[in-house]
């Protein structure tokens, strides 16, 4: 599924690009991330207790500039970005222009982003690890449908569809900037690895206006893409760790 080589001309149309790192990098990599990010963002690396936490941190951000510097034509250290209430960022008004859309999400050592033109795009990703009051959980944030359907599994099944389930729910709310508190306010149905939102009662739009993909970018990690588009294709891509071939 996940191609190795990207063109050497990134477009985009009436399509999606899903990438997946690792963020796993050398030293000599690490550090030129670092070099692209702004102040705030060093600010933000800086305040985290363990240094594996920063490097994540700082090699996510510095594969996700140098992604939109690639289909922007521009320097990864010149991009801006603003940023919603809940902390969502977005291109700056410098780089509203080209319509592009984004979102990135990281679990352990893995990272995965989305990105599109014009439509809202939301992506989440999970590492599967085992989780204490799983039924609690589901009574709280889930509909009482999906609740019924994840613990009538087996259980070497049930971890997987609460995952799978809580990706769905955060990639919208990720798309749309909303808090985590509105997870309850969305119901997804799931079948077959596929997955459809049947109810959002905290968005204008009609939920068959969504679209949800489910996905699975390495052995033990689950992932979905929530998009505000309808049969939009979808390519993916191993990101290159040849930093000097995206200059």
């Amino acid at each position: 599924m996940w191609e190795r080589e990207a063109p050497a001309k990134l477009a985009l149309a009436d399509e999606v690009h899903l990438w997946q790192a690792s963020l796993v990098v050398s030293a000599s990599e690490l550090q030129q991330y670092a070099q692209s990010l702004s102040v705030d963002e060093q600010t933000r690396a800086d305040r985290f207790r363990f240094p594996r936490d920063s490097h994540r941190f700082i090699a996510s951000r510095g594969i996700l500039r140098a992604l939109l510097g690639r289909y922007l034509k521009t320097s990864p250290e010149e991009l801006q970005f603003c940023y919603s209430k809940q902390g969502k960022p977005a291109l700056a008004a410098a780089f509203a222009t080209f319509g592009l859309e984004f979102n990135l999400s990281h679990s352990e050592d893995l990272m995965v982003c989305a990105i599109a033109r014009d439509c809202r795009i939301g992506i989440d990703l999970e590492y599967l690890r085992p989780v204490a009051n799983l039924e609690d959980l589901t009574q709280r944030f889930f509909a009482p449908r999906e609740h019924t359907a994840i613990h009538a599994l087996p259980d070497e099944l049930r971890l997987r569809s609460f995952f799978q389930h809580w990706t769905c729910k955060e990639a919208l709310l990720k798309a749309t900037g909303d808090g985590l508190m509105s997870l309850s306010a969305i119901e997804v149905c799931l079948e077959r690895e596929t997955a459809k939102l049947i109810s959002w009662s905290s968005v204008a739009q009609p939920a068959n206006e969504w679209s949800l993909q489910l996905f699975t970018p390495r052995s033990g990690y689950v992932a979905a893409v929530a998009m505000e588009a309808l049969d939009r294709s979808i390519a993916f891509w191993q990101w290159n760790v040849d930093i000097n071939a995206w200059k």
